[in-house]
């Protein structure tokens, strides 16, 4: 299993973690959606370049080295996957409640899946794709567990077909989001692009969102109430431990994952997000995690194999240059700043 595990791989699945602990606090935070995706990304992006001057200086080299077309396409993605996809999704966790969120938001590799096939040229393996469908049915088992209840923290109620649509466009956002990391940290010959490393990636995409955000509210012209909001030392304390998991840490992981393995792996990987809310729950709120929870993450941890193992694409790809040569793996591009 080590073997079949590279760097993308294990990524993808510190970020899935890394969002599960951001899940525990976003939930409980009576904020809207969109003000807590406004105060995320703004905290985020001091953090993440506050990161980033520190490893660039002490690596003795300049903040940013992306080109202006890797920016673009950081920029696409951090508008679609982080400013939109991330409001949508909060907007589904605030009516759906967290396991019926996940369930919607689960359907994010098979869209991720698509654009890879047709966008990208990635053809996923009977094999591949059985593991996906594996890991799908895994986690909709473990977070289904718990029926019967209502597990919205009702601050903003709407209705459940209102919660499924958000959390599918959210998933879709997701899925583009993910698409446009994948090119901008590897490099795409389409756009002419050198990609980047991917904690840079990761600063640009954030730092990105943070701007999209503040033109956001002055155009709606409510940026000093959205700010007053999402600032407030009550709502502050209660999500910024999240802000520092899943924006900061998480989506740095997630840049990794897209840059080192086939984007549907790296998607699904990362949405195994339910298996580590499991035993958390259980330390932090002693929920009993019962048996079909555990054949649930059987199952899911049995399709993640699969999909590592029959991918079609495992080993670095390659990227051309400008005179039709063939240069380093990607893999090993910004590895250092890893």
């Amino acid at each position: 299993m080590s073997e079949l595990l590279g760097s993308g791989e294990l990524a993808a699945l510190a970020a899935a973690g890394l969002w599960a602990c951001s899940s525990l606090f976003y939930g409980r935070t009576r904020l809207t959606a969109w003000q807590i995706n406004f105060g995320k990304n703004v905290l985020a992006s001091f953090v993440l370049c506050l990161h980033l001057a520190i490893v660039t200086t002490f690596a003795g080299r300049a903040m940013f080295s992306a080109d202006s077309r890797t920016w673009m396409i950081l920029a696409v993605s951090s508008v679609v996957g982080i400013l939109i996809g991330d409001t949508f999704y909060f907007r589904s966790l605030q009516i759906l409640g967290p396991r019926r969120a996940l369930i919607v938001s689960t359907t994010s590799p098979l869209f991720a899946t698509a654009i890879g096939w047709f966008g990208l040229g990635e053809s996923p393996g009977l094999i591949c794709m059985l593991g996906i469908l594996l890991t799908l049915s895994g986690i909709a088992v473990v977070i289904a567990e718990r029926s019967g209840t209502d597990e919205a923290p009702g601050h903003f109620p709407a209705s459940a077909r209102r919660g499924i649509m958000m959390g599918l466009i959210g998933a879709v956002c997701n899925a583009g989001g993910a698409t446009f990391s994948r090119l901008g940290t590897q490099g795409s010959q389409y756009f002419e692009s050198t990609g980047c490393d991917p904690l840079e990636a990761t600063v640009i995409r954030v730092c990105v969102a943070a701007i999209a955000s503040i033109l956001t509210a002055l155009a709606a012209r409510n940026l000093i109430g959205t700010t007053k909001k999402s600032f407030h030392p009550t709502a502050l304390k209660s999500y910024a431990p999240a802000v520092l998991c899943g924006p900061w840490l998480g989506i740095w992981m997630s840049q990794i994952a897209y840059k080192n393995s086939m984007l549907a792996i790296a998607i699904t990987l990362t949405c195994t997000t339910p298996l580590f809310i499991m035993p958390l729950l259980r330390i932090f709120y002693g929920v009993r995690i019962s048996v079909r929870a555990v054949a649930g993450t059987t199952i899911a941890l049995v399709g993640v194999y699969l999909a590592v193992a029959g991918s079609s694409d495992r080993g670095p790809s390659l990227k051309t240059d400008s005179t039709g040569s063939k240069g380093q793996p990607e893999s090993a591009l910004g590895a250092d700043a890893i």
